[in-house]
């Protein structure tokens, strides 16, 4: 099982590097707890199982991981500074979903990010925007949702085309 902390750092180094290449934004401490949001949900929806063990609370402006939050509270608004992440530290599955939560919302700014945790009818939502959400309330949610498209199938179709 991942760490929720190096889980964290995978997207805010892969948003540095995309910042550094004038490809994106650095990552902030609000987009990042939806991505943690969106990779525990997508995890337990596809394997059954959290991809880290750290709670997720219903916060003001939606699901909030503490520690990651306290971590990296002191950047504000502003971007995290962080590295590349050690992939190291992700089982091939892990690392895979990872890329695929990555290729799924990096095309949304963090406010329809927020949008959509914030939904009726969203664990968020359920639990009164305050208090844990409980992991089967978010894995019932995306079990619902229309599969995530995996890494590996978008390179298959690819393959298929060319």
């Amino acid at each position: 099982m991942a760490n929720v902390h190096d889980v964290a750092q995978f997207f805010i180094g892969l948003a540095n590097e995309q910042a550094n290449n004038e490809q994106g934004d650095m990552m902030t401490n609000l987009r990042l707890q939806k991505l943690l949001y969106f990779a525990q949900g997508w995890h337990l929806a596809r394997y059954g199982k959290p991809l880290f063990d750290d709670d997720i609370e219903a916060w003001q402006y939606g699901p909030v991981v503490p520690s990651v939050y306290n971590a990296y509270k002191q950047y504000g608004r502003g971007g995290i500074a962080g590295a590349l992440p050690d992939t190291d530290a992700f089982t091939q599955d892990e690392f895979s979903l990872l890329l695929d939560v990555i290729r799924e919302y990096d095309k949304f700014g963090t406010s329809s990010l927020v949008n959509m945790t914030h939904k009726t009818g969203s664990p968020w939502s359920l639990v009164g925007g305050h208090g844990v959400i409980p992991r089967d309330l978010i894995r019932s949610c995306f079990d619902a949702e229309r599969p995530l498209t995996s890494f590996a199938d978008v390179e298959m179709e690819a393959d298929v085309c060319t």
